[in-house]
């Protein structure tokens, strides 16, 4: 089974009308067969992340083809500023991007420039690996692309936050995505990470609140599973839970505790 061009945009439109979230796997490892095996599992998408994590280019694109073929939506989050990077992993069969550290709306409207077509953006045509991947000729494609790849921008600093309602209002942006580490560190002026501190929620919920009110989406990065209740029950539409390293480290630790080790 192949994921369906559009089928995470569907699923986050539906996710907004039901009030339960798209969840996400997350990859940090540089390996398309470990891509397809979080794949396979019980999330509805996997985001490659290609800011912290261990890929390069070729290695992104072949965990893009490799999360398609398991029949999810892949997700990829780019390195900070890297817009060039944006429109060739859209060309290769990414159905959404994440970009760190959008400070400003002039900043998330690069990103939107760099992610869709005229007359919404400036994205250049050549989507030869996309159309390759899910089956479609370059006109289809084209018609369809910039409903169906979605574009978040990440929510990370007491900057972003300030800019909040001009970045919302950019359009051809589809939503938000908060980095709770990140945006826990600068609230508390670098002082550390305290993803549970008052600061720092209430912050993660008004961040949820504000993109519904402008009929955008709205995504964050739950450490783990008890992270990620309390973030459906802020209203987000997508949450991206844990990491393939974790994963690994859980399924271990599972293995060691039945046989004493």
């Amino acid at each position: 089974m192949s994921s369906t061009f559009g089928s995470l945009s569907l699923a986050l439109q539906n996710a907004k009308q039901s009030g339960t979230p798209v969840y996400s796997g997350w990859s940090l490892f540089p390996d398309p067969l470990v891509a397809r095996a979080v794949a396979s599992g019980p999330f509805d998408a996997l985001l490659i992340d290609c800011q912290h994590g261990l890929m390069d280019f070729a290695q992104s694109q072949a965990m893009t083809i490799a999360i398609a073929q398991a029949g999810k939506a892949p997700l990829l989050r780019i390195p900070v500023a890297d817009f060039a990077f944006v429109s060739r992993a859209l060309d290769f069969g990414a159905q959404g991007i994440v970009a760190p550290m959008i400070n400003s709306a002039e900043e998330a409207k690069a990103l939107v420039d760099a992610a869709k077509y005229p007359p919404i953006g400036q994205r250049s045509f050549s989507p030869v690996g996309a159309c390759a991947l899910y089956g479609m000729d370059a006109p289809d494609y084209v018609k369809a692309a910039n409903e169906a790849c979605v574009v978040f921008a990440m929510i990370e600093t007491q900057q972003a936050l300030d800019n909040l309602d001009a970045i919302l209002a950019v359009e051809g942006l589809d939503g938000v995505f908060v980095g709770p580490a990140d945006l826990s560190l600068t609230l508390l002026k670098g002082a550390r990470v305290d993803m549970d501190c008052d600061l720092a929620n209430a912050a993660y919920e008004m961040v949820a609140q504000k993109a519904d009110a402008a009929g955008k989406l709205s995504g964050i990065y739950a450490f783990n599973t008890d992270y990620a209740k309390r973030y459906a029950g802020f209203g987000y539409n997508l949450v991206a839970v844990g990491s393939d390293s974790g994963y690994l480290a859980a399924g271990m630790q599972q293995v060691a505790e039945a046989l004493k080790l």
